[in-house]
């Protein structure tokens, strides 16, 4: 992650206009990791990049075995102390991230998070995710921004969230504040990482997925892509490459 991208999410921002909206915005992240592991309980799941996690304690209770590594050091503190202590929700700092055992996890969900990191990072981080991942395991893209996509299509997906869940007004000014915020501001002088279909899809399949772009993204952006993937046996992988 850019060093200014990694400076504003370790400060205070107004992504969430009201506590509504915070409140909509990860019971809809919850309920939607959720229905895509239905088939997989007690999976353990890790969450990378995490952010401030707050759909975390309704998967727990979901069952699913909840682990958080956000690799902003203020991010990682404040995400320790919120579940410090919570079941089924374990934090990890960047010793007990390096230290993951291979084939200790069912699931992988990257959620927002691509947009802020360069192509060759993501290069760095997938062989780490399919060792990780045990041979049944899951990698989960949220959220993924296509290179058509732009500042319209975010503000009609905040729209659309704030007329059905009640914060239409603290949305309207929210918006307004933002015209003026950091994150515009980082937005057009840094801009976002974008992939198409075809481009995620084969980079996932030179470090060893298979994959699929799933039928809608969670959350409440659908101009936005999901795309879902699973380690490939070691023949599967020497007769692809």
């Amino acid at each position: 992650m850019a060093g200014d991208w990694r400076a504003f999410w370790s400060g205070e921002h107004r992504i969430y206009v009201n506590a509504r909206h915070l409140e909509a915005h990860y019971a809809r992240i919850a309920a939607d990791v959720t229905a895509l592991l239905a088939d997989r309980p007690g999976a353990r799941l890790l969450d990378w990049g995490c952010g401030d996690a707050l759909a975390s304690p309704r998967l727990a209770a979901a069952g699913l075995d909840v682990v958080l590594y956000d690799a902003v050091p203020a991010v990682q503190a404040r995400v320790a102390a919120r579940f410090r202590g919570a079941p089924g929700i374990a934090v990890l700092d960047d010793a007990a991230w390096t230290a993951l055992a291979p084939g200790s996890l069912d699931a992988i969900l990257v959620n927002s998070v691509l947009q802020y990191l360069p192509a060759e990072a993501l290069d760095a981080l997938l062989p780490r995710f399919r060792a990780l991942l045990r041979p049944q395991g899951r990698l989960m893209l949220a959220d993924v921004i296509p290179p058509d996509a732009g500042m319209l299509d975010d503000i009609r997906a905040l729209l659309g969230g704030a007329w059905r869940h009640g914060y239409l007004l603290a949305a309207l000014g929210g918006l307004a504040a933002t015209f003026f915020s950091d994150y515009r501001r980082l937005r057009r002088e840094l801009g976002l990482t974008t992939w198409t279909e075809a481009e995620l899809l084969a980079r996932l399949r030179a470090h060893g997925f298979a994959a699929e772009r799933a039928v809608r993204n969670i959350g409440f952006s659908p101009h936005r892509m999901l795309f879902l993937a699973r380690p490939m046996p070691a023949a599967d992988r020497s007769a692809a490459s």
